[in-house]
């Protein structure tokens, strides 16, 4: 197997200096958790302890119930004190991401961030930040694997799990030669797949199904773009979780002739949450950061502050016409 250096030895020898001398660690990743935020801070969080470290991943929001399935979410908790030797970050590079546990973050000694998303600001005492690598865990997997931090079955399983939902199973253009390796090697140390494949992809409850065919049926089609709004209402009409409605943007950029898909999520008074898929002209990650947000070229979101739906759709069309037309 070829040697996973996208990290410098310089960043990686700090890393371990910053653990070695920690008595206390804190682990956050991002406000409504994905596969690749709970996968990255979980598995690094056991590596950390079977080396002999007390640390904590920070619980500042629920997991959507298609993640429960995942082993150490028992350790995905409140924090136990309010300040920490080291606060590691993971999966995002800005501090309003990580929601409530910012002022734990900003009362502990060293900080530092390991995320692979573009355009991340901010500055902390160590930044391993590689937009060139597909997810958060591929990084992660590196740095226990250059470190010899240990592994075991639960680590490899929740690394893999992270690898494939930010890699939309091995589908996504940022995927390199690194990626099938991380995941063989995965593979050998025992990351149970079948049970990966099963809960995620093969599980699907007969009411989300309903779910995504009422979305379906409001999508609005414009092409090149397809554009859709799910409200607090429809999701309590089914006994669906926002995070269940985020499938329908993935279907709506596979179709034919559509490049740009984009789901309008109402997650709180006058609060929608944008999620944009693309295809292969268009850069989404440039749209999401000139809205205050971020994330990949060909997925990325940010948030919207209208007052009712039908303004945050306006909204919506006008920016994506014009990202369209330039």
């Amino acid at each position: 197997m070829p040697k996973i250096e996208k990290i410098s030895q310089k960043d990686l020898e700090k890393f371990k200096n910053f653990i070695d001398q920690a008595q206390s660690i804190a682990i956050s990743a991002h406000i409504n958790p994905d596969g690749d935020a709970l996968g990255s801070s979980l598995s690094l969080r056991k590596s950390l302890e079977l080396y002999g470290k007390k640390a904590e991943v920070i619980k500042i929001s629920e997991v959507d119930d298609y993640l429960k399935f995942l082993p150490q979410l028992e350790n995905y908790k409140e924090p136990s004190q309010e300040e920490y030797d080291l606060f590691i970050i993971v999966d995002c590079s800005e501090f309003d991401r990580i929601d409530k546990a910012i002022e734990i973050c900003k009362n502990s000694k060293k900080v530092l961030v390991i995320d692979h998303h573009e355009g991340g600001s901010i500055k902390t005492d160590l930044n391993i930040i590689h937009s060139d690598s597909p997810a958060s865990c591929e990084l992660v997997y590196e740095i226990i694997n250059r470190l010899n931090l240990p592994i075991d079955e639960e680590i490899a399983t929740l690394l893999y799990a992270g690898l494939v939902t930010d890699t939309g199973r091995f589908l996504y253009s940022n995927i390199s030669e690194l990626t099938f390796y991380t995941a063989a090697d995965l593979y050998k140390k025992g990351a149970n797949f079948e049970m990966i494949y099963k809960n995620l992809y093969q599980n699907k409850e007969i009411s989300k199904l309903q779910f995504e065919n009422y979305i379906l049926n409001k999508v609005e089609f414009n092409k090149p773009y397809a554009l859709v709004g799910v409200s607090q209402k429809m999701c309590q009409e089914y006994n669906m979780q926002m995070g269940d409605s985020e499938s329908v943007v993935n279907m709506l950029r596979d179709l034919k002739g559509i490049e740009v898909a984009c789901l309008v999520k109402e997650y709180g008074e006058n609060e929608f949450k944008i999620s944009l898929r693309s295809k292969e002209y268009l850069d989404v990650s440039e749209i999401a950061r000139n809205n205050g947000g971020g994330g990949h070229i060909r997925a990325a979101g940010f948030t919207l502050n209208e007052n009712t739906m039908d303004r945050a759709i306006c909204k919506m069309r006008d920016i994506l016409k014009e990202a369209l037309n330039d």
